[in-house]
C-alpha cells in the first residue's frame, strides 16, 4: 500500500465507525487520499505555518522532525510546545479545522519528508466518505490529551525527568535539534541544560 505509514496510522484513530472496517470501503478512501497527497522533503528549516494564518494544510511525518512554537509574551523567547517525529500528524487542529488564525508557528527541520493535504481536499473527502470526518475528532482529542499530559510534567516533573522522557520518546533528537529548541521544550534555558547535562551526565 502506498503511503502505508500514514494509514496504519490514522486507521488505529479511535473511536473507528464500523463503517470504516469494510475493506472495500476503506480500499476506496485510502485511494482517495493518496490521489490528493503531496511529499515534500525538506533539507533546511522552513515554517510551514505562520502565527496570525490560518492553519490550510494538514502534515504526516513521514520521516524527520517537526515542531511547533510561539513567542513567550513576557520574555519574547521562542518556547517549544511541541515536537512531533516520524509518524506524527502535524498541524493546529484549532486553526486548520475551525478556520481561525492561528497564534503559533510550524517549523519542519532539516532532513525530513512529510506527506501534506489541504483543508479544501480533506473537505473533498469527507463529502465523499462521511465517516472518515471522525478524524477530525480522533485528531482534536490527541491534541488535547497531548496538553494535559505536557502541562502535568511541567507542573510536576524535573527539569531532568523532562529530559529524560523527551530523549526516551524522540530517540536521537538531541542530534536534531539545537540545545536552545530542547531547552525551551523543557522550559529552561539553554545555559540550564548544559549545566544539568554536566552534573548527570549524559544518559
Amino acid at each position: 500500500m502506498e503511503n502505508r505509514k500514514l494509514f496504519d496510522v490514522i486507521f488505529r484513530l479511535r473511536p473507528l465507525p464500523e463503517k470504516l472496517t469494510e475493506a472495500s470501503y476503506a480500499y476506496q478512501l485510502v485511494a482517495a487520499v493518496n490521489k490528493r497527497l503531496t511529499v515534500t522533503e525538506h533539507r533546511h528549516r522552513y515554517l510551514l505555518l505562520n502565527s496570525g494564518h490560518v492553519a490550510d494544510y494538514l502534515y504526516f511525518v513521514e520521516q524527520g522532525t517537526v515542531r511547533c512554537f510561539y513567542f513567550g509574551e513576557n520574555t519574547g523567547r521562542e518556547v517549544t510546545s511541541i515536537i512531533w517525529k516520524e509518524r506524527g500528524i502535524v498541524c493546529d487542529p484549532v486553526s486548520f479545522f475551525h478556520r481561525k488564525a492561528s497564534d503559533v508557528n510550524i517549523e519542519v527541520m532539516p532532513d525530513s519528508r512529510l506527506l501534506s493535504i489541504s483543508y479544501r481536499q480533506l473537505r473533498e473527502i469527507f463529502r465523499a466518505f462521511p465517516e472518515a470526518e471522525i478524524f477530525s475528532r480522533c485528531i482534536s482529542l490527541q491534541y488535547v490529551y497531548y496538553f494535559t499530559q505536557r502541562n502535568r510534567q511541567l507542573a510536576d516533573w524535573t527539569a531532568w525527568e523532562r529530559y529524560l522522557h523527551l530523549l526516551e520518546t524522540h530517540p536521537g533528537i538531541e542530534l536534531k535539534l539545537s540545545k536552545e529548541i530542547i531547552a525551551s521544550y523543557l522550559n529552561i534555558t539553554p545555559q540550564s541544560l548544559s549545566r544539568m547535562i554536566r552534573e548527570n551526565g549524559h544518559p
